[in-house]
């Protein structure tokens, strides 16, 4: 059954195995990477493979605007005007005021602005009518510009004249733009300089021609659709030729209100209220009874009903962009026009209600993956993953024919055979891709030892320019959703072939391949020797966790933050569906042999001692609440993306959530530790012999100011001598100092915060992270005497989007997750529950200024809730709130959808 580890709430800096943002019960999920700062030394050879640069949805940052900028912006109608004020907001943003052309000001954010046209105040068409002098320094404690001359607004409007006469010279190009570049069934991505170029016939399109041809994009939303970054990107979507012809037939006849669209209203309010009268209003279920007598309602749609139900879905597929699309102008409308709805806003909401009260939607669905499909399109729900699918398993059927079984190893002459050494892969018991294990081997009259990391080795399967590899680059890494996992390898081959253990695949003799990272390491952490080695295992043990918990919890020293309660759970409709689970653990025999007790020991003994090295040498861990979620059953399908009938149900899936004891599992810690050692010595074996790696960095600032270097010394302070742990009320008020990690291709550089001073990569998990099969290569084509298939150019390119795409999916595992936990808490209002509980709340970030829906203002904060690991918004204060201070909060309101959830102070 799945079982999911939130580290967005928890984080161990140590960023390794079970020290993870998310985690299925499985190990070495990536963390959300910060924006890395990559850079670049010419190290090492190349053959000539030139590696995909993926085409994912970019997360650009957006450039800042300055006063004196002319914007676009888009939000409750368009504005246009010159930036008069700014000041910073939360989240990056900006509170700007603009200067319109009537001589007023209005206030928008940054993210309202699609277009913005820089040094406007200083151009020459400007020069010519301000003539009086500005000084753009004299600005309040606002940011607003004082003494703003009023021939601005005369520049305002001779601008616009001009924008609107040479949009209407430059009609005929304009309008063939969508022809030149459309395509009949896909959409194709443009930049607003092509367009400009194509639409002016010029190479260099002047500001004012782009200016012009962006107005002309925005005016036609049927045809044009910006991206979520386009202020950075400049780029925008044309629909596919079918999809316009779909668009525009439907929005005719909703004009028109020809009978398919009134039947539509008729047939829709009918199933609507059918809906409203027999689920229940807070479950969405029906009794068996209801259930027998839907289709006395669902029966009578007919073709173009389904039809008209799909353009208010596409209304939730489409991702939200600045420029309103033909769905905001319909699609509420639409719902107005049904009579079912009282409602004060006809938005995503409420026609998410909607499609969940005609059937479209379960209960249950995760409805925000839809409008997040375009970053999971590897996946799932695009005709990219049918295919990448489809070639896997031909790879797949392949790589399990027993020709290919008989495939010659190309590393045969350079592997070590480990022969009987007992070799420990130690999971939970439903972890399916076992890529690492872990063996100790004693030396005779020394008191330090060897400790080998064997690592799954599909590298020796795949090689960098096989299809294979190219489509699991596209992936990236496994994603992780709460409803079911998807690898990043073909299920078949991660979890068997290539895994360690009983399923892998096995050479005559019973051995298993593997790259071995080795180290002899001294009773006082100390790394005194290393071996890279392609190898051959034999003797695979598997441990589960939980059972050498109990062997080492005796021996081991646990640091336990007071503020983090293990014990509560949550769960809906009851804890008895997990009873049959929660049993087999308790009864199940223990898989620690009583002949491995003491390697195992004595390996627990030597991660404790390195990890005790790198707090010595300022490594800080830290813990917050984070989630495990299991669902039953599992896997669980996920919403469907096209209506084709309605679909009511009488059940929901079981959920049940509790805090993760993980931080506090000193098997979990060991094997994190181990795994910390062996990306170590890939970075020193990678350093010695020149070959460029991503090697990961994190360096303190070195232009800190005093009092961030008088914080710095306190969080050292603060640390647990042994562990390194900093607690989460100490935690919250460090934050802001931590450096940016960074990843580079020069070597041997510090991470300050994981306490390693010459140099880290990551090259354990490459049965699911892309990059560290890049690891693999690099290294074993060295160890081979041959040329490296990625020189260091190449390897910053290839990072560069393989990083982005791994802060997508990470973002897209944590709303997963999110909404789970609101929809259990969502659920649970049945009961009364979240009116009565009372939640331990620890403030993040303290009072700031914020918008009400209804466009006032209210004072709030950030916080997070102790007992679940969720971050929400503590509403309407009256009093100022200090990072750190743990409070008491109910929940006042909460949308499992958007994932947002408030609280009020108790």
């Amino acid at each position: 059954m799945l079982r999911l580890l939130a580290r967005q709430g928890t984080r161990q800096i140590t960023r390794c195995k079970a020290l993870r943002p998310i985690a299925i019960r499985h190990k070495h999920i990536p963390s959300v990477p910060k924006t890395p700062a990559i850079q670049i030394n010419n190290q090492g050879k190349s053959n000539g493979f030139d590696p995909i640069v993926l085409n994912t949805e970019r997360l650009v940052e957006l450039p800042k605007i300055d006063l004196g900028d002319y914007v676009e912006a888009f939000r409750n109608g368009q504005f246009s005007g010159m930036v008069v004020g700014q000041k910073g907001t939360s989240g990056g943003l900006q509170q700007l005021t603009l200067l319109l052309r009537n001589g007023k000001t209005t206030i928008i954010r940054s993210d309202s602005v699609a277009y913005c046209l820089k040094g406007f105040a200083s151009s020459q068409q400007v020069s010519q009518t301000v003539t009086e002098p500005t000084n753009w320094k004299d600005v309040d404690a606002d940011g607003l510009l004082q003494n703003i001359p009023s021939a601005y607004s005369r520049a305002i409007q001779h601008y616009q004249r001009t924008l609107t006469m040479s949009k209407g010279a430059s009609h005929q190009g304009l309008t063939q733009l969508y022809r030149q570049f459309s395509k009949s069934d896909t959409q194709t991505e443009v930049s607003l300089d092509q367009l400009a170029a194509a639409a002016f016939k010029s190479d260099t399109p002047t500001e004012l021609q782009r200016h012009v041809t962006f107005l002309h994009l925005v005016s036609d939303n049927i045809h044009f659709i910006p991206t979520r970054d386009v202020r950075g990107s400049n780029n925008w979507m044309l629909r596919s030729e079918i999809e316009c012809e779909r668009l525009t037939r439907i929005i005719d006849s909703i004009r028109g209100r020809d009978a398919s669209y009134t039947g539509f209203l008729s047939r829709m309010k009918t199933l609507v209220t059918f809906y409203q009268t027999h689920a229940d209003p807070v479950l969405g279920t029906f009794s068996r009874t209801a259930i027998e007598l839907a289709p006395s309602v669902t029966n009578a749609l007919t073709e173009s009903d389904k039809e008209y139900i799909n353009f208010i879905l596409d209304w939730i597929k489409s991702p939200k962009v600045i420029v309103d699309s033909p769905y905001e102008v319909f699609v509420p409308n639409m719902l107005k026009a049904f009579k079912c709805y009282d409602q004060l806003f006809y938005d995503r909401h409420l026609a998410i209600r909607f499609l969940k009260e005609v059937g479209m939607f379960k209960p249950w669905d995760n409805v925000g993956l839809l409008e997040d499909a375009k970053k999971a399109e590897e996946f799932f729900w695009s005709k990219q993953s049918q295919e990448s699918d489809k070639k896997m398993k031909a790879y797949t059927a392949a790589f399990l024919s027993d020709q290919n079984m008989g495939a010659q190893d190309r590393y045969a002459s350079i592997r070590h055979d480990f022969g009987d050494l007992a070799v420990y892969t130690i999971d939970d018991p439903s972890a399916k891709e076992i890529d690492d294990g872990v063996s100790i081997e004693h030396i005779p009259g020394d008191k330090s030892a060897w400790l080998h990391m064997h690592i799954a080795d599909p590298t020796t399967y795949i090689q960098p320019t096989d299809e294979l590899a190219r489509l699991t680059q596209q992936k990236a890494q496994t994603l992780y959703l709460p409803e079911r996992h998807f690898p990043m390898l073909p299920e078949e081959l991660s979890s068997k072939k290539f895994s360690l253990g009983s399923t892998a695949h096995t050479n005559k003799d019973g051995s298993q391949y593997a790259l071995t990272f080795s180290t002899r390491i001294d009773m006082k952490g100390n790394l005194l020797d290393y071996k890279v080695r392609p190898s051959l295992v034999k003797n695979v043990i598997k441990v589960y966790y939980d059972d050498l918990d109990d062997m080492l919890k005796p021996a081991a020293a646990i640091t336990y933050d007071p503020l983090v309660d293990l014990t509560k759970s949550f769960s809906h409709p009851s804890s008895d569906a997990f009873a049959l689970k929660d049993s087999e653990k308790q009864t199940r025999k223990s898989t620690v042999p009583e002949n491995a007790k003491k390697d195992l020991f004595d390996i627990f003994q030597m991660a404790q001692k390195h990890s005790v090295n790198r707090v010595t040498n300022g490594a800080i861990n830290f813990t917050k609440p984070s989630l495990v979620i299991e669902i039953l059953p599992e896997p669980l399908d996920l919403p469907q993306i096209q209506f084709t009938s309605p679909n009511y149900v009488s059940h929901l899936p079981a959920v049940r959530v509790t805090l993760d004891k993980s931080a506090f599992s000193p098997a979990r810690k060991m094997v994190a530790e181990t795994m910390i050692i062996g990306g170590r010595i890939a970075s020193q074996f990678a350093h010695a012999h020149n070959i460029p790696l991503p090697f990961r960095a994190q360096a303190w600032n070195p232009d800190a100011t005093n009092a961030q270097c008088r914080l710095r010394e306190e969080l050292l302070a603060s640390r647990d001598p042994i562990s390194g742990v900093v607690g989460t009320q100490d935690m919250a008020k460090y934050m802001s100092i931590l450096p940016p990690s960074t990843v580079t291709t020069k070597s041997n550089q510090p991470h300050v915060i994981m306490g390693i001073s010459d140099g880290y990569t990551r090259a354990t998990s490459p049965l699911r992270r892309y990059m560290d099969m890049v690891v693999h290569w690099q290294l074993k084509s060295h160890l081979l005497g041959e040329q490296l298939p990625f020189s260091s150019t190449r390897l910053q390119a290839l990072s560069s989007s393989i990083l982005n795409r791994e802060k997508q999916l990470s973002l897209l595992q944590q709303r997963g997750i999110q909404f789970w936990v609101l929809s259990l808490l969502d659920r649970m209002r049945v009961d009364g529950f979240t009116d009565r509980m009372e939640w331990n709340c620890i403030v993040n970030m303290p009072n700031r200024n914020a918008l009400t829906e209804l466009g006032g203002t209210m004072d709030v904060a950030t916080g997070t809730l102790l007992e679940l690991g969720i971050r929400g918004r503590i509403d309407r204060l009256e009093r100022n709130l200090e990072v750190g201070e743990v409070v008491k909060v109910r929940i006042s309101s909460l949308e499992p959808v958007t994932g947002r959830i408030n609280f009020e102070l108790i």
